[in-house]
């Protein structure tokens, strides 16, 4: 059974870490998408969960790597080289002054023509990958990548949606949440 855990705005960490970690124990697979890892840094997930960051899988586009060559690699490779020794100061400045006024803006204008591609990011980690059996959409900025995937697969493809394992019904039964059948109420 794999486990799809989308925490892309990381609102409950703690009930991420221990779900998957519940889910290696259950036997199965989990795989955590994340926005950036560095809001993850304090969170110890149990060996077997893979951690997936969609800021690095963004990073990998070619359009993107091109735009960040040409509008702030190249340019602040020229201004360091020029800028030794008595320029220094000037080449700073002018560095600064150019990714504040120019280059910055260009790159909204990119992302904004480009459009949000980490949906379709998300949508072929899982159809490249291995076969989702549930998705545990864990907080709201996570539901549009959720209805993306669902939409997209077919009937027979489509995972179980839930927003934390425990309802999947894929959980073994546990003890410390049951009631004693004595409070359920026995009409017999």
């Amino acid at each position: 059974m794999h486990v799809l855990f989308l925490s892309v705005g990381g609102t409950r960490r703690r009930a991420v870490v221990e779900e998957s970690a519940q889910v290696v124990a259950d036997g199965g697979a989990a795989t955590v998408v994340v926005d950036r890892a560095a809001q993850w840094s304090r969170e110890t997930f149990a060996a077997g969960v893979t951690l997936v960051e969609l800021a690095r899988l963004e990073q990998r586009q070619p359009a993107l790597r091109v735009e960040q060559a040409v509008l702030f690699k190249a340019p602040r490779k020229v201004l360091r080289t020029v800028g030794r020794g008595p320029l220094r100061r000037f080449a700073h400045r002018a560095e600064k002054s150019y990714e504040r006024r120019i280059a910055s803006r260009a790159h909204r204008a990119f992302l904004r023509m480009r459009g949000d591609v980490r949906p379709k990011l998300v949508d072929a980690l899982v159809r490249r990958g291995a076969s989702v059996d549930v998705m545990v959409v864990t907080d709201p900025l996570a539901m549009p990548y959720a209805a993306r995937l669902v939409s997209g697969a077919p009937r027979s493809a489509r995972p179980e949606v839930c927003f934390s394992y425990d309802y999947s019904g894929c959980t073994p039964k546990r003890q410390h949440g049951s009631m004693p059948d004595a409070v359920q109420g026995d009409n017999s």
